[in-house]
Parts: C-alpha cells; structure tokens; sequence
C-alpha cells in the first residue's frame, strides 16, 4: 500500500501545454493527474527507482526569466518531466529524501 507524502497543484508540460493538475508524492511514485478541462488528460506515474536526478529551473516568459516555480524530473532513460509547483524547494526536498531511502 502507497502512502501520500505530499500533494499539490501542479501542472506538467507535455510539449507546449502546461497540463493542469494535481501533483502525488508517495513512498513509491510521483502521480500528476490531469484535470478534466485540458486537452491532454491522464496520469502520469514516475516511480521513484526510475528518477536519476531534480533540478530547478526558471520559467521564462518572452525570454525573461519571471517565475522561479520549476522542478524538472530527470529520469534514468533521460526522460524530462518539467513541472510548475508552489514551493518547489520543498519538493524537491522531499523527493530527494524518499530516493535517499
């Protein structure tokens, strides 16, 4: 059984489109579930044994660097996830701990 460690509103860029949904960190996976009202929906499911590193990034609107809100999944197969959260140290934080474990 999966316990949540952490949840939240994210959105996760699938090519240009920023999907909008809520972001899962349990002892096991990170789970970003779409909204209804986007044009991609669906479930994206990393396991934590997949994930090779994180970094911060800086989105840019226009080429200007505004809103420093990113978290990139690094994947082992070098698969990026580009996700836009609230507080993103502190997922970053807890995510790394958990792969720590």
């Amino acid at each position: 059984m999966e316990n949540i460690v952490k949840q939240g509103m994210a959105n996760l860029f699938k090519g240009k489109e920023g999907v909008g949904g809520k972001l899962y960190l349990t002892d096991q996976q990170l789970i970003h579930k779409a909204h209804k009202a986007n044009i991609q929906r669906g479930k994206v499911e990393i396991n934590l044994i997949d994930i090779d590193h994180l970094e911060l990034y800086t989105n840019k609107i226009f080429g200007i660097s505004l809103i420093k809100n990113g978290l990139m999944v690094v994947a082992k197969d070098g698969k990026q996830y580009k996700f836009v959260v609230n507080k993103r140290e502190d997922w970053k934080r807890e995510i790394e701990r958990l792969l720590e474990n």
